[in-house]
């Protein structure tokens, strides 16, 4: 198969490919996302080992592929890297964290536009993976899910009620977890929180922004803000700011080989204006975001963000949406206590966020509690 060769050399590095090793209890565990598909073990003990990875396969890294010949190659990587590690470790419970918009009630994918753009024909993908190999125990969870069943399984703190994930990364989505009773509250469709294709107005000086989304719609929270995103907005903000982007060094560092995410924060350690304008305008709506959930839910006592734009960023994310939140704080709240959101928001790198031990987490733990697949 196409991945085959990858992650048999993965494996050939931690040990002798065709040696037999058993596993009890253990989960195979996955991590698809719109930029890379992750495979790994997650032992009884957990410990996360033998993680293999690749390039996610989607309509923008295959454009003369079908989406439903992308969804094929996902279908059958799930498939061959699933048997893989089950005969090298004898194991069969399967647990896969999607970045997809799904059902948590029964497990049916809804749409992912990172992987699909603006495809939302059926996809149950849970029922083909147990065509495919019904041997094997199945099941699926949302990213945002996964990522947060990881971060609350460290929470120690009695006093926190509710936890609010969001994460930005090639796509934004959030989820609330109530502490209090270990549970993430779902509507009859089984969603929650998918707020990167919430409608977003984003203008400076008076001039609109307009940019696509990869769903298909204009103007969304991910058209601006998400790591797809913000490149797109950067383009329009050096034509509307042409003598800002003369002088910066962050174009210089782009042409130069540097990753998006890794030459901005280069540029805003250097505190490049046009960087600075960038990610101003970039976290203008997040900031938004996150006011109105804490305005409408005030048992929110935690605000956690992460995801590949998020951690890279870091302290410049952080200042930022710290400035936004200076301008125009919380009604009242912000008056009463200065430090409102400065309490509230941390930002959580893969340490504490790891969306594998999520997916095993979620097997062992919280199977009978949400989704019943």
């Amino acid at each position: 198969m196409w991945f085959d060769m990858n992650l048999r050399n993965h494996f050939n590095k931690n040990r002798s490919f065709n040696q037999p090793f058993k596993y009890d209890d253990a989960v195979i565990v996955f991590d698809l996302g719109g930029t890379y598909f992750r495979a790994g073990l997650y032992t009884k003990n957990g410990e996360l080992i033998h993680v293999s990875q690749q390039s996610a396969v989607s309509f923008r890294s295959a454009p003369d592929l079908t989406v439903k010949e992308v969804k094929k190659k996902l279908l059958d990587y799930l498939v061959m890297t699933a048997r893989k590690y089950a005969h090298d470790f004898h194991v069969n419970q399967i647990s896969i964290s999607l970045g997809a918009a799904l059902n948590g009630h029964n497990g049916s994918v809804y749409g992912s536009a990172p992987l699909w753009g603006n495809d939302y024909s059926p996809f149950n993908l849970l029922v083909l993976l147990k065509q495919e190999e019904p041997a094997f125990n199945w099941h699926i969870v949302n990213d945002v899910t996964a990522a947060l069943i990881h971060y609350v399984h460290n929470i120690r703190d009695s006093n926190v009620r509710k936890i609010l994930l969001m994460t930005i990364s090639s796509g934004i989505a959030c989820r609330i977890f109530d502490n209090r009773n270990q549970h993430i509250v779902l509507d009859e469709f089984g969603l929650q929180g998918e707020i990167g294709h919430l409608p977003a107005i984003l203008h400076i000086a008076g001039k609109v922004f307009e940019l696509d989304c990869d769903c298909g719609a204009s103007n969304h929270l991910s058209s601006f803000s998400s790591g797809r995103g913000i490149p797109e907005l950067a383009k329009k903000l050096a034509q509307f700011k042409p003598s800002l982007w003369e002088k910066s060094i962050f174009p210089t560092l782009l042409m130069q080989g540097v990753n998006h995410d890794n030459a901005l924060c280069l540029a805003l350690d250097k505190h490049d204006e046009f960087s600075l304008n960038l990610l101003h305008l970039a976290t203008k709506n997040i900031a938004d975001i996150l006011r109105n959930a804490l305005s409408l839910d005030p048992e929110i006592d935690k605000i956690v963000l992460t995801g590949g734009v998020v951690v890279s960023l870091a302290k410049h994310y952080h200042a930022s949406l710290m400035q936004h939140f200076s301008e125009q704080g919380l009604y009242l709240s912000s008056y009463f206590d200065p430090n409102f959101f400065e309490r509230r928001i941390v930002i959580a790198d893969a340490d504490k966020v790891n969306n594998l031990i999520g997916a095993g987490l979620y097997a062992k733990k919280y199977i009978k509690q949400e989704c019943h697949v």
